[in-house]
């Protein structure tokens, strides 16, 4: 790709402007790495979707100013109540107050797809880091050695554009995936579904929600949106190859009114939108081949159950967007972008997906009697403080744990996980958690009493954005969970910038180089100091009292 050329070049070119897609650029630009994106249709998506955002997903946005305009649009469930439609009696209660320990406002964001697009637009927009170019579409990907070349069809013709690096984050059909031959393995389950966006304007309105009716049919839900906007899900067994046509998965009004008289009752409605799709469990054999990578649906589906799919890339995006900047300032490349398909392939394969699957098959693909004997014994078990905390931090995705990879010592008890959200107390009284106290980089947390003077050293020569302490000469953390994820009631926890822990030291010596081997510095030649985070936050900042 020669440098003289006169095409157009970008650091990233990322297709499709999806809430992956979009969320990557704003990762990125808050990293100072610009992008071009590429979506083959006019606008962001007008529809739903996908319209629940987990906790971990919010932590992701928080870290690059998304998360509060999102919160502030949507409605937080703190404790969300499943009734039975018709009798309105409670199935199971979710408290995700359990979680106040560790996370902050612990709860299911509902927030249509739509509206998340339309705010993640906004703030790529305004970044001043990105170009998104709607009614582009990506027709041909030349992979060579020193970037790739992207061949883009719109309303004036062709053209071409260079990259770096190329991030697929077009969907299920992904052009990207296909252009560099990657199969997408995996299997569509026996399972119809349907989903329909619907308005009322009655007291059906004020129905509690979410509300499911069980039947010999399927299983019909309806989930509020927002004021006089509903969701509606209806799965029943066997198998509905749609194909691609727009006629096979055309829904016809009279359906749509009858899922809504099973759950809400009847009476007027009017349907916005509504469509027939079929439900997938698949997933690329890589996430990365050479400077080309994929991420959320291109990379990976699953069942809706649990709401992970959407949640799950935009994780994808949180994980890679500052590998990328260390790759793009002269890191180690391969091991950073390494990193993120072993890391991302095994936690979507090896968890979200395998999760999504039991919901699937207890819950979709089980007889009327099973499914209400398993909702009876899911209350009963978010009933008792143990198992309660497990599920709900598997449904907020709390508990993902990378495994051993090139940034990664799998013999590290800590390493991988994700960082815990405390309260913090100043000797002034002040209360703040834990993540509110870290930059946009890495950040390294000195717990217990470890001196002064390896305080003052390490945020000097650690490539780090802050050193944070925890302990007699910085804030209070009253409950244990950072001793208890060193395993010490002293010592150092160095945080990556997508908040999980690169690794976890009781012993000062040679934390300055595990810092850059763990940030993907070692072998890159890059001076101490400057790491995949620098220039989003001060380098020798030392939080203190």
């Amino acid at each position: 790709m020669s440098a003289a050329s006169d095409t157009p070049r970008t650091p990233v070119a990322i297709v499709g402007a999806g809430p992956v897609g979009l969320a990557l650029a704003l990762g990125l630009a808050r990293h100072g790495i610009a992008s071009t994106v590429v979506e083959r249709n006019d606008t962001t998506s007008p529809h739903a979707k996908a319209p629940g955002i987990h906790v971990r997903t919010r932590e992701v946005l928080a870290r690059w100013g998304a998360a509060e305009p999102l919160v502030e649009a949507g409605v937080l469930l703190r404790h969300l109540t499943l009734h039975a439609a018709g009798s309105d009696r409670a199935l199971l209660t979710a408290d995700f107050g359990r979680l106040d320990d560790e996370a902050d406002r612990p709860g299911l964001l509902v927030l249509e797809q739509s509206e998340v697009e339309r705010g993640l637009l906004e703030l790529v927009q305004q970044s001043g880091a990105s170009e998104v170019r709607f009614g582009t579409e990506a027709v041909g990907l030349d992979h060579q050695a020193d970037g790739v070349r992207l061949t883009l069809r719109d309303a004036s013709g062709t053209s071409t554009l260079d990259a770096e690096y190329v991030v697929g984050c077009d969907g299920i059909g992904s052009f990207v995936r296909e252009a560099v031959g990657l199969p997408f393995d995996g299997f569509t389950y026996s399972l119809g579904a349907m989903l329909a966006d619907v308005a009322l304007d009655d007291a059906r309105d004020d129905s509690a929600w979410p509300r499911v009716r069980n039947s010999a049919g399927g299983l019909t839900a309806a989930l509020r949106l927002r004021p006089g906007r509903w969701r509606l899900i209806r799965l029943h067994p066997g198998a509905v190859p749609l194909g691609d046509s727009d006629e096979a998965r055309h829904v016809r009004d009279d359906e749509v009114a009858a899922c809504v008289a099973e759950t809400l009752g009847t009476g007027q409605v009017r349907v916005d939108w509504a469509n027939r799709f079929q439900i997938q469990r698949r997933s690329a054999r890589r996430f990365r081949v050479g400077r080309v990578l994929l991420a959320g649906d291109a990379a990976h589906v699953h069942s809706p159950a649990g709401g992970q799919g959407m949640n799950a890339g935009i994780q994808d995006a949180g994980n890679l967007a500052w590998k990328l900047a260390g790759a793009l300032r002269g890191g180690d490349a391969h091991r950073l972008l390494d990193s993120y398909d072993v890391e991302r392939r095994a936690v979507v394969v090896g968890s979200v997906s395998r999760y999504t699957d039991f919901v699937t098959r207890a819950m979709l693909q089980t007889p009327a009697p099973a499914r209400a004997a398993g909702f009876a014994a899911a209350g009963a078990m978010l009933g008792v403080s143990g198992s309660a905390r497990r599920a709900l931090r598997r449904t907020a995705m709390l508990d993902l744990h990378y495994p051993a990879s090139p940034l990664l010592d799998g013999a590290e008890r800590a390493a991988g996980r994700r960082l815990p959200n405390p309260w913090l107390r100043s000797t002034d009284g002040e209360l703040v958690r834990l993540h509110d106290r870290l930059p946009l980089g890495a950040a390294l947390i000195a717990v217990g009493d470890t001196g002064s003077a390896h305080l003052a050293l390490l945020a000097e020569h650690a490539p780090v954005d802050a050193v944070v302490a925890v302990g007699p000469s910085g804030y209070e953390e009253s409950t244990g969970v950072l001793t208890r994820l060193l395993g010490a009631s002293r010592g150092w926890i160095l945080v990556r910038p997508d908040g999980h822990v690169a690794w976890a030291r009781r012993e000062p010596d040679g934390l300055v180089e595990a810092a850059a081997a763990a940030l993907g510095w070692s072998d890159s030649g890059a001076a101490v100091g400057t790491g995949p985070g620098a220039g989003a936050g001060p380098q020798d900042a030392v939080a203190r009292r």
